[in-house]
């Protein structure tokens, strides 16, 4: 009986020790360095947790804009992003990540800036740009306690 409450109230300050880890970037060098593992994982989940709301929103209307091709654009995209021509009509945020994902790597702007070092954060209130040794700069938004990439000015 002794061990069946040992391990129960074991387990509950586990559950408790989990839930309060943070579930987002607290430091925009944080964000940036998990957006570099997202990406490099090609997690198309684990970006699209790091983008901020106008990134999304951003997101969400490119996606719209693929659904509303023709039916023979639908055809040429799947051809060269290798997706069911079908999925381009309703794509969601997560979708279209995952085709951004297959897009030629060493033309990718943000896969480029990812794969440098951090030289400096510049943080103004709750925005904040990170640059990279190769002088290329992202920009980062807290949203409530977490710091999210800002991709609208791209």
């Amino acid at each position: 009986m002794h061990v069946l409450r040992g391990v129960l109230l074991f387990s509950l300050l586990a559950l408790a020790a989990e839930s309060c880890a943070p579930q987002g970037s607290l430091t925009p060098r944080r964000a940036f360095y998990d957006l570099r593992e997202a990406f490099r994982k090609s997690d198309a989940a684990s970006f699209e947790r790091l983008l901020s709301r106008a990134s999304l929103g951003k997101i969400r209307r490119a996606a719209a804009a693929v659904a509303g091709l023709s039916e023979r654009q639908h055809e040429s995209l799947s051809e060269v992003y290798g997706v069911p021509a079908q999925s381009l009509e309703r794509l969601s945020v997560r979708d279209f990540l995952r085709i951004f994902f297959t897009m030629d790597r060493p033309g990718n702007v943000i896969g480029t800036a990812l794969s440098y070092n951090i030289v400096g954060v510049n943080r103004d209130g709750r925005r904040a740009v990170v640059r990279v040794s190769n002088g290329m700069e992202l920009a980062f938004v807290k949203e409530g306690p977490y710091w999210k990439f800002d991709l609208t000015g791209l």
